[in-house]
This record gives structure tokens, C-alpha cells and sequence, in this order.
């Protein structure tokens, strides 16, 4: 009997996150019957971990998926909020579980796509195309990609690390009408801010979010009992849902590769780039990479291929990528000043505008907008400093 650790498979997806169930969502269409493609994720089941938001200004293929929209957005600093509202492009959120039950249904409909479970990856070894995993086998494909985000982080690495509680209340505590995206608390060791989804005037996800270096360690737990308490007064509370995580907001999207230069091991999701430095936002580019990969891959096989498929790079617009750095260099350089910058921004611009570039989609007129929101003289120092490698 032939088993899986003796075949030679097409690909091999490391990690069954986001990112690699969305590549296997999309190799699971008939036209890629004919290959062999695993899914490696060490979790033994998957339960709810994440929820991803997003600004919806055009149908995917996971809309179906939502649990809710919104038109109005907030930021506030103190006594000051700003508000912004669209009907163009809502802000938009999905459960981790309803995402992982749809991918795992696809793939059960697809006999060439396999999910393995609880089996972690040991060492990838690319020259071979091989990967051992936690158990001990070797397994073969003529394509790997790897969808693990990386967890080992320097201290001084910049990250955006939450804990987030949905909570249910017995009285009308929450705007059902308006994301609260920012509620910042000033403080010198990073961004602090309070992110509230209000799902109805009595449930909502409340997280406490900072961006500072990793080895920052905040009382998430104490924070959050702490603005509960501000926010219900004596009035009872229930949490029925809680989840927490770290993102690596200086892992950005790799530059185009050159001719002579192959990633041997391409990346999915955060590990390939998809997660925006200065924002921490990530679904919709990961979904949309999938599609991509997916494409590329059907093009190239109805192109009678020979040797081995190069599944192309999640590519960033580079100054979108010089502009997050320059951000987060200004935000680093002063954290308690921070949360006045972000106020600039949706005080000053437009809904339309500040969309289009915090959702990456942003022209060189909207940048520019953006630009001119913001103080000159920070901004142009952590320019000039990371033009001339100081940074």
C-alpha cells in the first residue's frame, strides 16, 4: 500500500492557517484534479482563534462568510472623536471558525487535496523539496510553500500583539452603529488602543492592542477587567470568547525577485508578505494572493510546463512599503505623540481616501493627501534617515 509519506506530491502546503487553506480552498477547483496537493497543519482541530476585518469595497470569494458590516468607523484621543462613514466601503468582519468549517468542507470535496492534522512540520529541506515532520516522516513534492508565520522575534522587533474578549452585557452598553477602531490610551512604551466591534448594543469583541517593540509585555488581562469595569460600572458581564495574538509588523512583502533570484521556499499569509506594517491588517491580501497563486499555477499548466512551477511572490507596491517603514520609524521615535498622528489622518482626509490607503489600494494623488496630513518635520527626518541607512 502506498502512503503518504511515499509519494512524490505536486505541492505541499506547510501550515493550514489562513493563508495555506485559502491557497487549498483554491486548488481544490476540478481544474486541478489532476494533482496531488497536502495541507500540513499541526492543530489537531481547529476552533475559533482569529477574527479578520477588513474594508469590503468589491465581493470575494468569502463575503458569504461575514458576520457583520458597518458603515461608521471612529478614532478617539481623549474627549476628541473623529467619525467617518461610507457606503462605498464598509468595514467588514469574519469568524476564524465559519472560515476554517467552509475550507475544510471545500477540501473534503476534493479528492486530490488533502488536510492532515496535527502534524507539524520538523525541518523543510528545499534543495530536496522535502519535509520531515514532527512525527519523523520525510515527504516529497516537486513544490512547497510555506505558510507558518514566523513566532521567534527579537526583542526589538515592532509588533502589533492583542488580547480580545467578545462580552456580552444585560443593558445597552455599545454604538451597534460604529466600529471603534482606535480609543488611544497615551503611554511611553507603545500605541496603546482600544478596538471595539460592536456585533449589537449588548455583545461585542473589546481588545486591547499596543504596537511597541515584542519585549513589551502588557497586563492585557488587567487592562481589559479594567475598561470593562469603566465601561459597565456595576452592571454584570459575561465573556464568552476570548483570543490573543502577536503580529510581526516588520515582516513585509519581500521586493520583486530578480531573474537570478528564487525564493526556494515561497511564503503564504504573514509569512509571504501579506500582513500591512502599518496597519496589521492582512485578510484581504492573503485571499487575494491565493487567487493569484491559483492563477498562475492554471497558466502555466495549460502552457504544456516543463520542470517545476515558480509560484509567484506577494508583491507590495514599494513605496507603500517605504511609507509604512517611515511610519513606523515616527511612531518608535515617539510613542506618546502617536496617537496624534493617527487623529490627523481622519480628522483631515476624506473616508474614501483614508480607505483606499489603509486597504493598500491608495493613487499617488491619495498618498500624497496623506502625506500632507501629517507633521512635516518628523516625517522628514525618519525619511532622510532611512534614505541614508540610519534606520
Amino acid at each position: 500500500m502506498t502512503t503518504a509519506a511515499d509519494k512524490v506530491w505536486d505541492i505541499i502546503i506547510v501550515g493550514g492557517g489562513l493563508g495555506g487553506l485559502s491557497l487549498a480552498v483554491e486548488l481544490a477547483a476540478p481544474e486541478f484534479a489532476h494533482l496531488r496537493v497536502l495541507v500540513l497543519e499541526k492543530r489537531s482541530a481547529y476552533t475559533r482563534d482569529r477574527t479578520w476585518s477588513y474594508w469590503a469595497s468589491a465581493p470575494h470569494r468569502y463575503t458569504h462568510l461575514e458576520r457583520q458590516r458597518w458603515k461608521q468607523w471612529s478614532v478617539a484621543l481623549g474627549n476628541t472623536t473623529h467619525t467617518q462613514e461610507s457606503a462605498q466601503h464598509s468595514y467588514a468582519t469574519i469568524d476564524a471558525d465559519a472560515f476554517y468549517n467552509h475550507a475544510q468542507a471545500c477540501i473534503q470535496v476534493a479528492p486530490h487535496v488533502q488536510l492532515q492534522m496535527g502534524c507539524g512540520a520538523a525541518k523543510i529541506d528545499a534543495a530536496a523539496r522535502t519535509v520531515t515532520t514532527a512525527q519523523g516522516r520525510v515527504l516529497r513534492a516537486r513544490t512547497l510553500l510555506d505558510a507558518r508565520p514566523t513566532t521567534q522575534l527579537a526583542p526589538g522587533t515592532l509588533v502589533q500583539q492583542f488580547v480580545g474578549w467578545e462580552v456580552t452585557t444585560q443593558h445597552n452598553a455599545f454604538n451597534a452603529s460604529t466600529v471603534q477602531l482606535m480609543m488611544f490610551e497615551p503611554h511611553d512604551r507603545g500605541l496603546h488602543f482600544w478596538y471595539v466591534l460592536p456585533y449589537s448594543a449588548r455583545c461585542a469583541l473589546v481588545e486591547s492592542t499596543w504596537v511597541s517593540p515584542a519585549s513589551w509585555q502588557p497586563d492585557d488581562t488587567q487592562e481589559l477587567k479594567a475598561y470593562m469595569a469603566k465601561l459597565c460600572g456595576p452592571q454584570p458581564y459575561s465573556v464568552v470568547y476570548q483570543e490573543q495574538g502577536v503580529l510581526n509588523l516588520q515582516a513585509a512583502a519581500p521586493a520583486p525577485a530578480s531573474a537570478s533570484t528564487v525564493n526556494p521556499v515561497p511564503g503564504l499569509g504573514r509569512n509571504g508578505g501579506t500582513l500591512r506594517g502599518a496597519t496589521g491588517y492582512a485578510f484581504l491580501d492573503t485571499v487575494a494572493h491565493a487567487s493569484a497563486l491559483a492563477g498562475s499555477l492554471a497558466q502555466w499548466l495549460q502552457q504544456a510546463p516543463t520542470g517545476h512551477w515558480q509560484p509567484p511572490a506577494f508583491e507590495r507596491p514599494a513605496m507603500d512599503r517605504w511609507m509604512d517603514a517611515v511610519f513606523l520609524d515616527v511612531l518608535r521615535s515617539n510613542w506618546r505623540a502617536a496617537p496624534g498622528y493617527f487623529m490627523q489622518i481622519f480628522d483631515q482626509l476624506p473616508a474614501q481616501d483614508t480607505v483606499a490607503f489603509l486597504t493598500g489600494r491608495a493613487s499617488w494623488a491619495q498618498r500624497w493627501a496623506m502625506m500632507r496630513s501629517l507633521p512635516v518635520k518628523p516625517f522628514a527626518s525618519a525619511a532622510v534617515a532611512r534614505q541614508w541607512g540610519h534606520n
